[in-house]
């Protein structure tokens, strides 16, 4: 087993570093075993490797990785962690995202904050990236500038300019 799995079966749901450890050692076999437990039985193996594919895709390495199948985990998840990751990684591949916009949409309105921030900055830029919905992305930014929410106020004003608002 590689360092990479070993980390994500061994997370706690609190300490990153051994995740962080070995997002820099993801090699190309081991993607798709990384890609396969982001649909794991188990929340924290889940929340674990979206985690790890997040970083992965913020170092420009993300490639080799099935990221459709990793996107087509937003319509099953309920574990709010692995959701933040999902949603968080859109802006790092919305083109491989695009196919997922009912899955993003019906995030906007997670009980959790965190969740429905991203799931607006999901929501913008797959509609950026495809040019559909964009009208009701307009319209989600301008509500959310106004939201009681200060991190979903901030999130809007940086997606604002996307949207030439």
């Amino acid at each position: 087993m590689t360092h990479v799995l070993e980390a994500v079966l061994a997370f706690d749901g609190k300490h990153v570093d051994e995740l962080r450890f070995a997002a820099e050692r993801v090699l190309e076999a081991d993607g798709g075993a990384l890609v396969e437990l982001c649909s794991s039985d188990d929340p924290l193996h889940r929340v674990a490797a979206t985690w790890i594919v997040k970083a992965v895709l913020e170092d420009g390495r993300g490639q080799t990785l099935d990221l459709g199948k990793y996107f087509s985990c937003l319509k099953d998840e309920t574990e709010w962690g692995a959701l933040l990751h999902l949603l968080q990684s859109v802006q790092l591949a919305p083109k491989a995202a695009s196919n997922h916009w009912d899955a993003v949409r019906r995030l906007l309105d997670h009980k959790k904050t965190l969740v429905a921030v991203w799931a607006l900055d999901a929501l913008v830029r797959i509609a950026v990236e495809t040019g559909e919905g964009l009208e009701e992305a307009h319209r989600r930014v301008e509500a959310a500038l106004a939201h009681e929410k200060a991190s979903m106020r901030a999130r809007a004003r940086h997606l604002a300019p996307l949207l030439g608002l």
